[in-house]
């Protein structure tokens, strides 16, 4: 029934949706007592389940709409690739958004309580990790991917994220490689600046006193690296 609902919700446009759903409150970064990677009840329910992928599959029928059916997202990155990211980290940023610790009002009601279970969300998140895709993800020009690996290093983005891109899905860090340009720009510009909520504060320090032309190139040399999952790594941009 949930999943139905859930369904029934991506069809409708968004500011209908959201005119009948109260605004989660912010308990993100820069409020009192916030903590990064603070476990939440909901998160350590969702986290002991397994996850069943046939069953996220269908649970995920409701955010096709964005997403898209392989998990694909846009190439424009106005919805992210997530096709293949820890299971871990879709737990984690799905339930943060629930908790009011990561800002996201459009997704705020596909996700509400009324619209989606835990056990869903431990499917869904099975299903992503899994999913594959055959399309080509939004790249940058490609003109400054040496200076965005060597900005990445400098500024310690290696030491959580990989020096592929390839994250931790046990320490919680997302993948970043083969993730849509667009989005990886507008997501450093908003932990930059605090706007994302439930950002690391690490990050949130790293990309202050990054300029915006080395913040395109960053976003430029991770959307070039190849799927976290692929055993051969290519150079980006080859």
């Amino acid at each position: 029934m949930r999943a139905l609902l859930f369904f029934a919700l991506a069809l409708l446009p968004a500011s209908a949706v959201l005119a009948d759903t109260p605004a989660m409150v912010n308990q993100g970064i820069g409020s009192k007592g916030y903590v990064w990677n603070r476990l939440t009840p909901e998160r350590a329910e969702a986290v002991r389940k397994k996850g069943d992928v046939a069953l996220g599959q269908e649970a995920y029928r409701g955010c096709r709409g964005c997403h898209k059916q392989d998990a694909f997202g846009r190439v424009d990155g106005i919805y992210p690739r997530l096709t293949g990211q820890y299971a871990s980290v879709i737990i984690k940023q799905l339930t943060d958004i629930r908790a009011g610790l990561r800002l996201n009002p459009k997704m705020e009601p596909f996700i509400s309580f009324d619209a989606i279970t835990v056990d869903e969300i431990a499917d869904i998140a099975a299903f992503l990790s899994q999913a594959t895709t055959i399309k080509e993800n939004g790249k940058g020009p490609g003109d400054q991917l040496a200076l965005g690996e060597s900005v990445y290093v400098q500024k310690g983005c290696v030491k959580c994220h990989g020096s592929r891109g390839e994250g931790n899905g046990e320490k919680l860090y997302p993948a970043l490689a083969a993730q849509h340009y667009s989005y990886l720009l507008r997501e450093m510009e908003l932990i930059k600046t605090m706007a994302r909520g439930n950002s690391h504060p690490d990050m949130v320090t790293s990309l202050r006193e990054v300029s915006p032309n080395d913040m395109e190139a960053m976003a430029d040399f991770l959307s070039r690296l190849p799927d976290r999952r692929q055993s051969v790594a290519k150079a980006p941009g080859k």
